[in-house]
């Protein structure tokens, strides 16, 4: 059915499926006066913009208050930045001066600066770059708006139903009201722009990437959206909007039972313990994953408060941040990466490497700048160990690549432990330590590298990328990214095995960790602990329930013993459809399907 639908595809941010009518924003350009001014009106213009600087700066200060107090303090981090750019020079100095030198009105001149910043940030591929080139504009836009006293996002309030437009800006995104506004549905937009991290926090379905979306849907018809699989439907027809409100009923009663399932514990039917973590980057999202049954933190994202704050930060801060975390989630287990920057996540303040590399993935990056710049990281080091105190804190170390890496490393930290007692000051001295095994030369080393810490993560996105020599960005050579290649197998088994041997646990924590077709892989190859985003936990609970270590391991020697890629994908859908009675992959892995959540009983549209 979908095939004969005028389906917009995009990409699903936040899970659920919403059927309602569309209201589709599109402003287009804010239209300006532009004023030559006598003499004697110039002080009266210089006035008349402080004053509306002031009334901005204001307003943002209490929408995140509004956030802060609703205990979203890493969100509204993001509009900390958005005052110090009320701060910034250009507006506290430059315009005043421009408003007597060429007498001209506080709207032409802030619009004039605000278009040749945008030209600049328009031919920067830098995706942190560009996010500061967003807020500038969002905060100039604020100040045009209540210099010309236009009503702005604040009429966002009076909107009902799904939210269509070209994109979000976190001042707009403040005024939503998730009573109202039940989805959104964006055409531009990233997985890391201040924006989507705003709009996630609202827990309605989104979907960026929606080319076309403000074009092809009109206000007032009927929409359906898809944040699982990213699908945005106009206009469907009365047997689509039946065969979507079984899909959603079915959906709704496969998340009872997998929230019922929540509360059992990870166990093999031979009663071999999984553990079962979440991976987050925000510290709110701590309530979600203890709600989907986290058993702690398996990943904790640090590059995000540096990209908010769009600076380095303190030792003060960073200690706050670690501090509140690990207190919500009291004695469980957090393991915290330390600063992973470089590649994919270069950050527009980071002095240490040129902001363009000819392979950003094969340079400087991770554990590399750590060791270039060693301030920074033993900054980080101070803070995680003196939040350590608060408690169970693990220390990932990102992108290790050798055994002379990681002696590097466990140097400086030790120094830093030796620091800290010297002052007197109290951390946990048996904090432990652990490697991200993301490169087959570490892979290959395992047996090496475990003998200097405490634990193994693989971080199966980088793995597969680095073994397949696969830029998983590249939409050009997708198709080669592919995690059931016999080589990636190999290599997860060798890292868990020798992490086993040793007694100590290793961990997966890359996507393929909340992909159900592989859980019985990892169990089977002695992987101890899986680490995923909070929704996925129930449903691969589910599964390690239904599986014993016996039969897994069974299969794993199976598929180790495998050449051919199909056969190992078959082999795994088998297995997967005998322990479960159905398939339910998520998005994102190779064996993607708009119907992953589905009971046995309901299809998917696409199937019909």
């Amino acid at each position: 059915m979908l095939d004969n639908i005028p389906i917009i595809r995009g990409d699903g941010v936040v899970n659920g499926i919403v059927m309602d009518k569309a209201i589709v924003y599109n402003p287009g350009k804010i239209s300006i006066p532009k004023i030559r001014l006598v003499p004697d009106r110039v002080s009266d213009e210089i006035t008349r913009y402080k004053k509306a600087l002031i009334d901005v700066k204001t307003q943002i200060e209490l929408d995140q208050k509004s956030l802060i107090e609703s205990i979203r303090e890493s969100e509204a981090d993001i509009l900390q930045s958005h005052i110090m750019i009320t701060r910034d020079p250009f507006f506290t100095e430059e315009v005043p001066q421009q408003i007597a030198q060429l007498r001209r009105n506080a709207e032409w001149i802030i619009m004039d600066r605000l278009n040749a910043v945008l030209d600049t940030f328009r031919n920067i591929d830098n995706i942190y770059l560009k996010e500061r080139g967003r807020d500038i504009e969002d905060v100039s836009l604020r100040v045009i708006r209540r210099l010309t006293n236009q009503e702005g996002y604040a009429l966002v309030r009076k909107l009902e139903g799904i939210l269509v437009a070209k994109e979000l800006i976190p001042s707009m995104i403040m005024y939503i009201d998730t009573d109202k506004i039940r989805g959104i549905v964006l055409e531009m937009g990233s997985e890391t722009s201040h924006a989507t991290i705003l709009a996630k926090s609202l827990g309605i379905p989104v979907v960026i990437h929606a080319k076309g979306a403000v074009e092809k849907i009109e206000s007032g018809e009927r929409l359906i959206v898809d944040g699982d699989s990213g699908y945005v439907i106009p206009n469907p027809t009365k047997k689509f909007i039946s065969e979507y409100k079984k899909i959603q009923n079915a959906y709704k009663k496969h998340q009872k039972t997998l929230a019922q399932a929540s509360r059992l514990p990870a166990v093999t039917l031979d009663d071999v313990k999984i553990t079962l973590n979440a991976n987050i980057e925000i510290v709110p999202g701590a309530g979600l994953a203890l709600h989907q049954g986290a058993e702690g933190v398996g990943l904790f994202r640090t590059e995000l408060p540096f990209i908010i704050r769009n600076r380095l930060i303190s030792e003060e801060e960073q200690y706050s941040i670690y501090k509140s975390l690990l207190k919500q989630f009291e004695k469980r287990p957090v393991t915290i990466r330390t600063l992973d920057i470089g590649g994919d996540k270069l950050l527009p303040f980071q002095e240490s490497t040129p902001y363009l590399e000819a392979n950003p993935f094969l340079g400087l990056r991770s554990i590399r700048i750590s060791l270039l710049k060693p301030d920074i990281f033993r900054t980080q080091i101070r803070a995680l160990l003196r939040a350590s105190v608060h408690g169970r804190v693990k220390i990932l170390l990102p992108m290790i690549s050798s055994c002379e890496e990681m002696e590097k490393i466990i140097g400086i930290i030790t120094e830093e432990k030796s620091e800290l007692e010297n002052l007197g000051i109290p951390f946990d001295k048996d904090v432990q330590i652990g490697a991200m095994i993301e490169i087959p030369s570490a892979a290959l080393s395992a047996d090496a590298i475990i003998m200097l810490c405490d634990f193994l993560s693989i971080g199966t996105n980088d793995l597969v990328q680095y073994t397949l020599a696969v830029d998983r960005t590249n939409e050009n050579v997708a198709a080669y990214y592919i995690p059931e290649n016999p080589a990636v197998l190999k290599l997860i088994h060798i890292t868990a095995s020798a992490a086993g041997k040793m007694g100590k646990p290793c961990a997966v924590c890359g996507e393929l960790a909340g992909n159900t077709l592989f859980t019985p892989f990892f169990v089977g190859v002695g992987i101890t602990e899986l680490s995923m985003e909070p929704g996925l936990i129930p449903e691969v609970k589910k599964v390690v329930r239904n599986i014993s270590k016996k039969h897994a391991a069974r299969l794993a020697m199976e598929l180790l013993a495998m050449k051919n890629v199909n056969r190992i994908k078959n082999t795994l859908k088998d297995f997967y459809a005998e322990v479960s009675g159905d398939i339910k992959a998520r998005p994102g892995s190779s064996e993607n399907t708009s119907s992953h959540y589905y009971s046995s009983g309901s299809s998917s549209p696409s199937s019909s």
